[in-house]
């Protein structure tokens, strides 16, 4: 089980990482324009489509790393980040996207685990 945990929480800082890196080059304007809210459009469609691309990537890590249940630790690890990452809207923490990948997934570690059934 720490196994796991210290897997999804790596995997979660990646993750998250890779959402801070995308949302700093939309808010800086670097792919997009300031000009007429493009930028704003652009940073509404980029929050599904990375929520998908997450799981995705998330799942092939997972198998490429032999975790049990891929795609649920990832589907479970994406939302619980993203509604972490919500918090840093108010909280104000530097990367916050990082740290927010990192518990999600931490969480959704033992959330998505196989449990043994006991019969008494």
């Amino acid at each position: 089980m720490v196994g796991r945990l210290v897997v999804g929480v790596l995997v979660g800082a990646l993750l998250g990482a890779g959402w801070w890196g995308v949302r700093e080059f939309i808010a800086a304007g670097v792919v997009c324009s300031k000009d007429d809210w493009d930028c704003l459009g652009l940073g509404l469609v980029s929050i599904p489509v990375s929520l998908a691309v997450g799981v995705l990537v998330g799942w092939l890590l997972f198998l490429l790393l032999r975790q049990e249940r891929p795609l649920g630790f990832s589907a479970v690890g994406v939302t619980f980040a993203a509604v972490l990452s919500l918090l840093t809207v108010w909280v104000n923490v530097p990367a916050g996207a990082v740290v927010a990948g990192a518990l999600g997934f931490a969480l959704a570690s033992p959330v998505t685990a196989r449990h043994p059934v006991r019969r008494g």
